[in-house]
Order: C-alpha cells, then structure tokens, then sequence
C-alpha cells in the first residue's frame, strides 16, 4: 500500500485471531464443567438404581478419577484462557510492522533488549546504539536494510503462536506474533525482497524451532 511516506507495505495489529482464542478456551472450559456435572449425574442414577448389587467404593473410586482427570484439564484450560486474555490485552492498535525503500520499521513497543523492552534513554545506559525513528511514523524504529542481521519466522504453535523477529547490527531485537498481524507471512516476504532488491526475505526456516 502506499500513504503520505510512499510507498509500504504496512502490516497493522490483528485482535481477531487472539479474540477466537478466547473465545474456544471459554467455549472449551464450560464444555468441561458440563461434561463433569453430566458424569456426576450418571453415575449417581447408576448408584440410585443399582445400590443394592453394586459396590459403592467401586463407584466412589470411579467418580473419584473422573473428578480429578476433569480438575485437571479444567485447571489447565483456565491457564490456557488466562493467557490468551493477557495476549489481547497486549495487542496494540495502528501499524506494528513497515517494509519500504528505507528499510524495516517496527512498532518500539515490540522491542527487547535482553529479557526486557527497552527506551532511547535505556539504550543509551546499556551501551546500545540509539535505534532511530522512521520518518513516516515516529512511532516505528526503523532498521535500514544493510543493518538488517535477521528477520525471520521463529517459534512453534504454542501460545500466541510464531514470532516475526527483527535483529539489527546493534544486537536490538523485536518480535511479534504472527497471529497479532493483519498480513501474512508471504506477503512480508515479498515485499521484504522487493524493497530490498532482492537481498534479503523473510525466513521460515525457523518455525518450530525453539527460541
């Protein structure tokens, strides 16, 4: 697409994808609930009916691994449902990502030095070389072409999915889901080797491999 900077490729956040998430690990915690209750009232019709020749520790043992395979499950579907909550909070609106002749731009807040995110004045305390803005949006951190060390697709499926990561010669790095952006990853890769004159795509290679 192209705006008052010229032409781009501008990749916007997507909140679809991780609003679907939180809505199957809902739909998947109340199937549970429910599916418990029905298995409660089974075997309590089968105690109600049968008491008289059926061994009530048997029974009880039954509905006792029964419960306790649903905790189970039920627990892990709320931390699944947590997660995916805390991903939708956490996605921003307007451009995350930028790809046009100056290079690759991406939204500071996808920014990590080390295990934490970092600011121009951080930068500074840490030794970094000030990344700079992108003229068409200040809100980007641009990395020119020829500082470009990585950009690729890392990561598996779990959670919020595999991440685009952007390296620049200064050791910045940033990362994104995927699944947070309005493009795929083979339109990124395009234009990423058309505004780099081919030089230089988007790498796949990585995906499911570990960060």
């Amino acid at each position: 697409m192209t705006d008052d900077g010229g032409p781009a490729l501008e990749v916007a956040y997507n909140p679809v994808p991780a609003a679907g998430r939180v809505a199957r690990h809902q739909a998947t915690r109340l199937r549970l609930a429910l599916q418990a209750l029905v298995i409660v009232a089974v075997v309590a019709l089968i105690w109600a009916i049968t008491r008289s020749s059926f061994d009530l520790g048997t029974l009880a043992g039954m509905l006792v691994g029964w419960l306790v395979v649903f905790a189970v499950l039920f627990i892990i579907q709320n931390l699944r449902l947590r997660a995916a909550r805390k991903d939708l909070l956490t996605i921003n609106e307007g451009v995350v990502l930028r790809l046009d002749p100056c290079g690759i731009a991406m939204r500071r807040e996808q920014r990590v030095t080390g295990p934490r995110r970092s600011t121009r004045e951080e930068d500074a305390a840490d030794g970094f070389q000030t990344v700079p803005a992108h003229p068409a949006d200040p809100a980007l951190d641009l990395v020119g072409w020829h500082d470009v060390q990585e950009f690729a697709v890392l990561g598996s499926s779990m959670g919020s999915g595999p991440v685009v990561r952007l390296v620049d010669a200064a050791g910045h790095r940033w990362e994104v889901p995927v699944s947070w952006l309005d493009a795929l990853p083979g339109a990124i890769d395009s234009a990423a080797r058309a505004w780099s004159g081919g030089r230089l795509g988007l790498d796949v290679t990585g995906l499911d491999r570990p960060f």
